[in-house]
C-alpha cells in the first residue's frame, strides 16, 4: 500500500489553520509554497486552495509535468492572460472571496485582479507559518542536504593552504557538492581570509591564503529542494593566541545559545544567550547580525532568531545558530551549526568539528 503523499497532510493542516481564521479561499503565489503545497517543482505555478478540490494554475511549459508531479489537485493551464485563468478557477470553486498573502503577491497583479471583479483580501503568509515546523519528510531532506555539505567539506580540506585562492577554494567546494548530488549549492559560497573575514558576507575574491589566516566558510548543500546552511573558520597554521581567544568566544556564545533553546522560549532570549556572551567579553560592537534563522525549502526563512524577533522556538523547527565576532583590520570569526527543536530542547543535526 502506497503512502500518502506529505502534502496531502500539508494541505488539511492549512485548510485546518484557514477555518481558525475564517479564510475560506486563499491564493498562494510564492513558488516555495505552491511547492510545498503540491510537490510542482516549476517555475510557473499559482495554487487555490478552498473546501473543495484545489487548483493549480500553470501555463503550457507545465502541461504534463504539472499533473504528475501534483497529483490530487486539479490543473488549469494558462491559455490567456493569467488574471483570467485566475477569475476562472475561482468561478469553479464557487470562491467569491479570494485572501492572498500580502507580502508575495504584486501592487499590479493585485490590480490585474481587481479588473477582473475578483474580491480580494491580504493576510499573513499562512503557509510560510505551516512550514516553519518540518514534517519527516522535509527533516530526511534537509539531512541529506547536510551531509553532501559536510561530505563535501572534509574533501576540501587538504587544498585550505597557502597559496590557494578564496575564490578558487569556493568554486571546488561549490563542484564538490555538486558531485554529491546537489543541483546547485544553496547560495553563493562565502570564502573569506585575512582581513576579509572582518566581512560577514565577502564574495570570494582572489585573496590568496597566508600562513596564520583565519578563514571563514559558509556554505551549504540541497536536497530535493530543502537547504543547509553552515559555517566553519578555520587558521592556516598555528592560531595566535587572540585567534583562539576570539574563536573560543564565539564557540561559547553559540554553546549558549544552544543550550537555550526549547519549545516556548521566544527567539529574542536565544539570541540574547548568545549576544550577551559577546558583549560581556567587550566585543558587541563588533557582532551586529541576527544569531539564526529559520531553514527549509529557502535558505532564510521564518523563525527569525534575532534581537528584533517575536516568534517563540516551537517542536519541529530547524533552525541555524551562527554568531560572529567582525573586526575591521584584523578579521573575523563564524561558526554556523544546524539545530531541531525537540520536545525537551534541541538536537544538534551538523556535525563537522567547531575547533579552530
Amino acid at each position: 500500500m502506497r503512502s500518502a503523499r506529505p502534502e496531502t497532510a500539508r494541505r488539511a493542516r492549512l485548510r485546518r489553520l484557514m477555518r481558525e481564521r475564517g479564510i475560506g479561499a486563499l491564493l498562494v503565489t510564492q513558488r516555495e509554497n505552491v511547492r510545498y503545497l503540491t510537490g510542482f517543482t516549476g517555475s510557473a505555478g499559482i495554487f487555490l486552495v478552498a473546501s473543495g478540490r484545489p487548483v493549480l494554475i500553470t501555463d503550457f511549459r507545465y502541461e504534463v509535468q504539472a499533473p504528475a508531479e501534483a497529483p490530487g489537485v486539479s490543473v488549469m493551464v494558462q491559455r490567456k492572460d493569467l488574471a483570467s485563468v485566475i477569475r476562472a478557477a475561482a468561478d469553479r470553486i464557487g470562491a467569491g472571496m479570494l485572501w492572498f498573502d500580502e507580502s508575495s503577491l504584486t501592487l499590479d497583479r493585485i490590480r490585474m485582479l481587481r479588473k477582473q471583479k475578483l474580491r480580494l483580501r491580504g493576510a499573513r503568509d499562512l503557509v510560510a507559518e505551516l512550514r516553519q515546523r518540518k514534517d519527516v519528510v522535509e527533516l530526511a531532506h534537509i539531512r541529506t542536504a547536510i551531509r553532501r555539505a559536510e561530505e563535501s567539506f572534509y574533501e576540501l580540506r587538504p587544498h585550505i593552504r597557502p597559496g590557494a585562492s578564496e575564490r578558487d577554494l569556493g568554486l571546488r567546494l561549490e563542484m564538490l557538492i555538486r558531485e554529491k548530488g546537489s543541483r546547485r549549492a544553496a547560495f553563493d559560497i562565502i570564502v573569506a581570509s585575512g582581513r576579509n573575514g572582518a566581512m560577514p558576507h565577502a564574495a570570494a575574491s582572489g585573496r590568496r591564503l597566508r600562513g596564520g589566516d583565519l578563514v571563514t566558510f559558509d556554505f551549504g548543500a540541497e536536497a530535493n529542494g530543502y537547504y543547509s546552511d553552515i559555517t566553519r573558520t578555520v587558521c592556516v597554521g598555528r592560531p595566535t593566541a587572540r585567534q583562539r581567544e576570539i574563536h573560543g568566544l564565539v564557540l561559547k556564545a553559540q554553546q549558549n545559545a544552544i543550550d537555550a533553546i526549547r519549545p516556548g522560549v521566544p527567539c529574542v532570549e536565544i539570541d540574547r544567550a548568545a549576544r550577551s556572551t559577546i558583549e560581556q567579553a567587550g566585543q558587541g560592537k563588533h557582532f551586529g547580525h541576527a544569531t539564526g534563522h529559520g531553514i527549509g525549502l529557502m535558505v532564510h526563512e521564518g523563525p527569525s532568531v534575532s534581537a528584533l524577533s517575536k516568534q517563540n522556538a516551537d517542536r519541529g523547527m530547524v533552525l541555524t545558530v551562527e554568531p560572529g565576532v567582525y573586526v575591521t583590520g584584523w578579521g573575523g570569526v563564524r561558526i554556523e551549526d544546524m539545530v531541531l527543536v525537540t520536545d525537551r530542547g534541541c538536537r544538534i543535526l551538523t556535525s563537522l568539528p567547531r575547533e579552530l
